[in-house]
């Protein structure tokens, strides 16, 4: 299957179906991602719980659109000295692949299961909702409205 992506261009696949992106991007990718994310407070540094590979893998699954925008954005000719200010001026000069990489690398991030524990999050958990009528409708305060029926006047047509 062909996947084409929002800027038109065909997406490449890999056998397993996840979008694909060039080893190089990947290293360049968990270097920003350190930058950006770094280990602290408990938590792990990005490239520690491999957002530039299988979680990478993941929100390409996903979002396999933002592929071209990674390869772009990431094939600099001498890598930047600050990943924050890289992505600082990448928002400025070209917001499509700061989006793509903001997304790739929290994406990556946040849903590795080691970050979802540490932060006590169980990821979406669905809730029963239980549907009541108001009290009034409950007391029948209704009831003559409804067995009255709908009034109304004809609308002239002109």
């Amino acid at each position: 299957m062909t996947v084409i992506g929002s800027d038109g261009r065909q997406v490449p696949r890999t056998p397993e179906g996840a979008t694909s992106v060039s080893d190089e991007t990947r290293a360049r990718l968990g270097r920003i991602a350190d930058d950006l994310i770094p280990a602290a407070e408990g938590m792990p540094a990005a490239t520690e719980v491999d957002v530039q590979g299988r979680q990478l893998d993941l929100v390409l699954r996903t979002l396999p659109d933002l592929a071209p925008h990674l390869e772009r954005s990431l094939s600099w000719d001498e890598p930047p000295e600050s990943g924050v200010e890289w992505i600082r001026q990448l928002q400025a000069d070209d917001p499509d692949a700061y989006f793509a990489v903001a997304v790739a690398i929290v994406g990556a991030y946040y849903t590795h299961p080691e970050v979802k524990r540490r932060l006590d999050y169980p990821g979406q958990v669905g809730q029963e909702v239980l549907i009541g009528y108001p009290e009034y409708v409950e007391e029948g305060l209704l009831d003559g409205v409804l067995e009255r029926g709908p009034i109304y006047r004809e609308v002239p047509e002109n």
